[in-house]
């Protein structure tokens, strides 16, 4: 099978299980919005701040060094990196144990300081699921890692309902993000190949803080940066503020957050494997950039002309003034989507320095929000304050990408400039039409979308080329198999 139609057929899969994530994830928060309070929404959001605080083997990504590695088929590699996971899991659980006494006043959380230490379980599930899933990947097998992802968030949306209306408050969300974690661990250790074992060898170990530390800090400077700008608000807005501000975020984070699953599973291993031919490997880097800035622009074109209308529609009428935050946050949002083509690509090469770097540039826009939020201005500004911050991490990116591995600056630049004159025509297009009813609202942006893509098939030949020839395999495959069946199906006739 050639690689295109590998690559197209595990894309596919990585597609439809992220359809299924987010189909979950929508009837999850449409339970929840309708059922639970404002306020409610409020805690389980600083709930998931500390979780996403203290949980340290995530941010080091281990599963992202058993593919990247070349070192990732050695069963000795792959014992000791279980045993550098299993320790920084260890080491969050007793964090969140130590800090939960703090935080709770912090935050004027002292009733509910036992269900911060119960968050303790989630870095140990976490630390102690197999990395076999990840190897897999290694050889493009993605079934595993699929599945682990995607069979725990069906279970959770399946009992969601039931448990909001029994608890009828936030300890429905906690009980949902522990289950989940449960889970998780099981899938990963059901769908491997290798047995689980741990074992302590300092030259793997010293490998994986190599590779670690540098996402670690990455991972503590992208909750300054994304759990920020929630702190800021939890410390000077109230809990509605911030349930209004967490819910218009969700919904700005789910198509970044499936593209970044998607693209970033399937270029990972296929720039890893050509991470020594610079030519190929810019070609893939070039046309990468160039599908992700598409995706960017098709968002955050859609939100602007569509936003208000899409929130009001998912969460009810008392969400819809996150409408308005939902545009400035999708605007980040693309940005952000378009820097996952040099992070992929440094990552390829083993350089995680490049996204520890974005992500302290990235502070910027947090420290915009210092000042806007002290003032207690429109929340609106701090989404503006997190875009600028994410323009900013974009260059940072592609600068270092140019000066370490001789990547063009061309090949992220040329897109993003697309992406930035398609948003700009957008806003003029909606003050000019100013649709009011929701299915004008929805139609006007579906149009947007589909000028967009018609612009950059026009004005970038080699992606227009690539999917020319993507769909040429397709249908050549296509037309052989329904060949072989008719054939197959003759002889068993006669």
């Amino acid at each position: 099978m050639k690689v295109g139609l590998k690559i197209l057929g595990n894309s596919t899969l990585l597609s439809a299980a992220e359809v299924v994530n987010n189909v979950c994830m929508f009837l999850r928060n449409l339970i929840l919005a309708r059922i639970l309070s404002k306020a409610d929404f409020g805690i389980a959001a600083t709930l998931a701040l500390v979780v996403s605080l203290f949980e340290l083997a995530g941010k080091m990504s281990f599963g992202q060094q058993m593919t990247q590695s070349m070192e990732g088929d050695r069963p000795e590699f792959q014992k000791a990196t279980h045993a550098s996971q299993a320790l920084a899991g260890a080491l969050s659980a007793a964090l969140i144990v130590v800090f939960s006494f703090p935080l709770s006043h912090l935050f004027g959380m002292e009733a509910h300081r036992e269900a911060l230490m119960l968050l303790a379980i989630i870095p140990l599930c976490t630390g102690f699921a197999s990395l076999d899933i990840y190897r897999q990947v290694r050889h493009l097998r993605f079934t595993p890692l699929v599945l682990t992802d995607t069979v725990p968030q069906v279970i959770i949306t399946l009992v969601a309902w039931p448990l909001a209306k029994w608890l009828q408050d936030y300890r429905a969300i906690l009980c949902l993000l522990l289950v989940k974690a449960f889970f998780s661990l099981v899938a990963s250790h059901l769908l491997s190949q290798r047995l689980y074992r741990l074992c302590w060898q300092p030259n793997f170990v010293l490998e994986n803080l190599r590779f670690g530390w540098p996402l670690l800090a990455s991972g503590f400077l992208m909750f300054g940066i994304y759990q920020g700008d929630r702190m800021l608000i939890a410390g000077t807005y109230t809990m509605s503020d911030l349930g209004v501000y967490a819910a218009a975020a969700t919904i700005a984070m789910m198509p970044y957050l499936a593209i970044f699953r998607i693209t970033g599973t399937i270029s990972l291993p296929v720039m890893a494997r050509v991470q020594t031919d610079l030519a190929k490997f810019q070609n893939y880097y070039r046309l990468f950039a160039q599908a992700l800035a598409l995706l960017g622009a098709l968002f955050v074109v859609a939100m602007v002309l569509g936003g208000q209308t899409t929130i009001a529609l998912l969460l009810g009428n008392k969400y819809r003034e996150a409408g308005a935050l939902l545009a400035w946050m999708a605007f980040g949002q693309a940005f952000r989507i378009i820097r996952g083509a040099p992070t992929c690509a440094a990552l390829a090469k083993g350089d995680t320095i490049n996204t520890m770097l974005a992500n302290l540039f990235r502070l910027s826009g947090l420290l915009l929000a210092v000042p806007v939020a002290l003032l207690k201005m429109d929340l609106r500004w701090i989404a503006v304050a997190g875009g600028i911050g994410e323009i900013i991490a974009l260059g940072a990116s592609i600068v270092r990408l140019r000066s370490r591995h001789g990547i063009h600056l061309g090949d992220c630049l040329y897109p993003l400039g697309l992406v930035i004159a398609l948003v700009a025509a957008a806003y003029v297009i909606k003050g000019v039409f100013a649709p009011t009813g929701a299915i004008s609202t929805l139609v006007l942006a579906a149009l947007g979308c589909v000028v967009s893509l018609a612009a950059f098939c026009a004005v970038f030949a080699g992606l227009r080329r690539a999917a020319v020839s993507l769909i040429a395999e397709v249908w050549l495959r296509l037309k052989t198999i329904i060949k072989t069946g008719r054939l197959t199906s003759a002889a068993s006739e006669a």
